[in-house]
């Protein structure tokens, strides 16, 4: 009797307590191991050797490993809406958020459909920034539909057990009746994380929210602000001083305004700087096309970036910013992992900022594998509950059978409920793609 109930135990464990080690180029990525093998363990990083574990099959990646990307900077219900540009020269976030094309051909259709399909949203986002090598994102929903795929920072307590950070996109917009600010002014105080835009523009009236920040009592420690386009060199060592962070989005910066931070500047400040696409709408997919994006653009400006550095803007600097144990390969932090195919040219860095959609062969959040290439995600984890998804022409699988706090939304559920509401929008609104295949 007791071996029956054993063995029904042992089968009753869900698939990410298993153990196995990945072998591969190890970026963690402060180091580069060739032949690295990564031990997972439940959903910790167990070890990192060289060396095969006594008595472990070793799983054969073919590819590059590297921490799963953190995602600081996004509005993950919008990113099932096509691309949108301004008609006209806009200089801060408060033209175009009024600009009626904007209102008619975005807003409205986004407002319509988070209202009737929100987890469809939500969930089509989360694919999206996982297929772009995400397993960590900020700007969900705050409702169940959140849970069972990649982690959302804002509404997950970490891995760390770090309290969720508040995400509060206007923070001079705050309800004064909830008193909205006594709220994030406490959070600051109790060491949690406040993610804010400060600063979207280029105009001298958007640089002034800075004086509003440090007035509202939220310039310190545990900030972090998004943008910063508007903002000098003396800003930045004065962020610098009060140990805030600051998240770099180049395409939608560029796309909208025409410029973007002064990188330079901020850099010669030495803040920590991590890297976020924003939205689909004016940035990109996702976080491995924004680094693509921002190695390419820093070819004609003159800053010191190396293809390190933009990867520590998507990993390291991102989880200390949130001070969480992600974002490196190492014993005792999370099992989030990237594995990317390896390319007949460039160095480990530059092979990520290469990656096309395709070469993304698998991603782990927590220990589970959850999208790749289905031979590979067969032999982590041989009970998944894949299903087909096509990226670029490739043949990849997913695995979303703890979708929606275990519900197990499908991928296939998910597009058809989003393209049925979309369909009904007047006009019509297609959805938009995952990727941008090129």
């Amino acid at each position: 009797m007791r071996r029956t109930i054993l063995i029904a135990l042992l089968f009753a464990l869900p698939a990410e307590a298993a153990k196995y080690a990945l072998r591969g180029t190890v970026v963690t990525p402060e180091d580069v191991i060739v032949n690295g093998i990564v031990v997972v363990d439940g959903n910790t990083i167990a070890d990192v050797v060289t060396t095969p574990p006594a008595g472990m099959t070793v799983i054969d990646t073919g590819g590059l490993i590297f921490p799963g990307l953190i995602d600081l900077h996004n509005h993950v219900t919008w990113n099932a809406f096509p691309r949108w540009r301004a008609k006209r020269a806009v200089t801060a976030r408060y033209d175009w958020l009024a600009d009626p094309d904007y209102l008619a051909t975005l807003n409205a259709p986004h407002g319509q459909v988070v209202k009737t399909n929100p987890c469809d949203l939500e969930r089509y986002g989360e694919v999206k920034a996982m297929v772009n090598g995400a397993t960590a994102i900020a700007g969900s929903l705050d409702d169940p539909c959140d849970k069972g795929l990649i982690r959302n920072i804002d509404y997950d307590p970490g891995f760390s057990g770090k309290a969720p950070a508040q995400y509060r996109v206007f923070p001079f917009e705050l309800d004064a009746a909830k008193d909205t600010e006594g709220v994030v002014r406490k959070a600051l105080a109790d060491g949690t994380n406040v993610i804010i835009h400060l600063a979207e523009g280029v105009t001298e009236s958007t640089r002034r929210e800075l004086n509003m920040l440090k007035a509202h009592g939220f310039m310190t420690r545990g900030l972090i602000t998004i943008h910063g386009v508007a903002l000098n060199a003396n800003d930045f060592v004065a962020l610098k001083k009060a140990e805030v962070g600051l998240v770099w989005s180049p395409r939608s910066n560029l796309e909208l305004y025409g410029t973007t931070v002064d990188l330079k500047a901020a850099l010669g400040a030495q803040l920590s700087i991590a890297i976020s696409p924003d939205w689909s709408p004016s940035g990109s997919a996702g976080m491995i096309p924004e680094m693509t994006y921002a190695w390419r653009w820093l070819e004609d400006v003159d800053t010191p970036l190396t293809a390190k550095n933009i990867v520590e803007m998507a990993t390291v600097n991102p989880a200390a910013l949130i001070g969480d144990k992600t974002g490196r390969i190492e014993k005792g932090y999370a099992a989030d992992l990237l594995v990317v195919a390896r390319q007949s040219r460039g160095e480990s860095y530059e092979t990520l900022l290469e990656t096309e959609p395709a070469g993304v062969k698998l991603v782990v959040v927590g220990g589970k594998p959850l999208y790749g290439d289905a031979a590979l995600l067969a032999k982590v984890n041989p009970a998944a509950k894949t299903e087909p998804i096509t990226v670029c022409g490739a043949a990849k699988v997913i695995d979303m059978s703890d979708s929606d706090d275990g519900k197990g939304i499908t991928w296939a559920a998910t597009r058809a409920n989003l393209s049925a509401a979309m369909s009904k929008l007047s006009p019509p609104v297609a959805l938009a793609e995952l990727v941008d295949c090129r």
